[in-house]
């Protein structure tokens, strides 16, 4: 499956740098790839869907469908909290 590929910037300070271009050639990989290969890794270990969150999901969606939640405006939030 070919998925579309959004650029991101991304800063670091020297010395994290320079420690992940080490891991990157320890790996085989340039730099660029290998951050694309481990945040790729680290995004998809971390995140499992659970039978408990298609559950709530499931639920929230036959509510939006019925009129029966409420949402709020996102700049009505940020002046809310005044940002």
């Amino acid at each position: 499956m070919i998925r579309e590929k959004i650029r991101k910037e991304v800063s670091l300070d020297k010395i994290t740098l320079e420690k992940l271009k080490i891991k990157a050639q320890e790996d085989g990989r340039n730099l660029k790839n290998y951050l694309e290969k481990i945040l790729t890794e680290k995004a998809n270990d971390d995140f499992e869907i659970t039978e408990g969150y298609m559950k709530m999901i499931d639920e929230m969606l036959e509510k939006k469908a019925k009129g029966e939640l409420k949402f709020t405006n996102w700049e009505d939030v940020k002046k809310k909290f005044n940002r």
